[in-house]
């Protein structure tokens, strides 16, 4: 891979829907999320120490390499409070097999960013009902866990066909947005 991470650093990066992946962590498949990416790379979370170098990805059968070229620990909450609302929802899609309309409408739900009242009404409407007070317990708990985002770089035809998807995807989510805003409008 080219080394011009300081000009890819200048082109635009995208958080409207998260990437669903796996990574191949200590000889297995894991599950991660793609955020702030662009065709160049992406971002994750994760909770344990990774060295940088190359790593494997796919998403779903289709599977490309990458470079994990820095990490750090992550200390916002508010990206925090994220991911805890998507593990949740995403045990509560777990629940309904006998329901998979509703499953893959929670699923989708994982994708979007910046919902966090909207994720928990759904939470709580799923029975899982939890105060303000008792998410920021465990925003602290995971931030004492070490937390950890990692960038990676990736060069490849099949991540540039993950990126097309999700932009046209990302699209869709955008305009649903702007819409639902304006039936709120004065």
């Amino acid at each position: 891979m080219p080394d011009s991470l300081p000009i890819l650093r200048h082109q635009p990066r995208h958080s409207q829907l998260s990437i669903r992946l796996h990574a191949r962590l200590e000889g297995a498949w894991q599950p991660i999320e793609a955020q702030s990416w662009n065709a160049n790379g992406f971002c994750f979370f994760h909770t344990q120490a990774l060295a940088e170098g190359p790593m494997a990805f796919k998403r779903s059968l289709l599977h490309f390499d990458g470079a994990l070229v820095w990490s750090r620990a992550c200390q916002d909450a508010q990206l925090v409070l994220e991911v805890l609302l998507n593990e949740a929802i995403h045990q509560q899609a777990e629940r309904l097999h006998d329901q998979p309309e509703t499953r893959q409408r929670l699923l989708r739900l994982l994708r979007v960013q910046d919902m966090v009242e909207p994720k928990q009404r759904v939470l709580a409407a799923l029975g899982v009902q939890l105060s303000a007070a008792q998410w920021q317990t465990r925003v602290q708990e995971r931030l004492a866990q070490s937390v950890l985002q990692s960038g990676v770089r990736v060069d490849s035809p099949v991540w540039a066909g993950v990126v097309q998807e999700a932009m046209a995807l990302g699209g869709v989510v955008q305009d649903l947005e702007r819409w639902s805003r304006t039936l709120g409008a004065p």
